[in-house]
């Protein structure tokens, strides 16, 4: 047993328990990225996924630290438990800390190509159970599910 636990840092101050995962139907627009980088990578990860990761996933990261990075002062640094959650899964890869490393990477953040040629050599990786991510992973993880339990830490 891995023992991993997922960490999100939000905006807003979330109180304890169950919440519901809005940007299923309600998709999330992007923050630090371009609107052509987010809709090239949903359409990516739709095509081999089926799903608009950028836009329909729970960000988080099994490092507290990481998620604590996008935490404001009037948010929260949440614990996600997914013992309660019926299905989900989780999107990541082993190589990418955060995706918005693609702004430092991909020369032309306008050239579909090099976007997608990004996006192909990060070996993203499909895993329904959480103790599947690598032992010692510490990078972003995109959670798709439809409810998860929250703890404020």
């Amino acid at each position: 047993m891995n023992d991993i636990t997922l960490y999100r840092g939000t905006v807003i101050f979330t109180p304890d328990g169950r919440l519901i995962n809005r940007y299923i139907k309600d998709e999330r627009r992007p923050k630090s990225s371009s609107q052509f980088v987010h809709d090239v990578a949903n359409h990516w990860f739709e095509g081999r996924y089926g799903i608009r990761a950028r836009s329909q996933t729970i960000f988080c990261s099994p490092c507290a630290g990481h998620a604590k990075e996008y935490k404001e002062p009037e948010g929260s640094l949440l614990q996600i438990d997914l013992t309660k959650t019926q299905e989900y899964c989780l999107l990541y890869s082993s190589i990418v800390y955060d995706f918005l490393e693609i702004t430092e990477e991909v020369k032309d953040l306008s050239d579909e190509a090099e976007i997608i040629s990004w996006l192909d050599s990060k070996n993203y990786q499909k895993v329904f159970n959480i103790e599947d991510l690598p032992q010692g992973f510490r990078g972003e993880v995109m959670l798709y599910c439809n409810e998860y339990d929250v703890r404020n830490i």
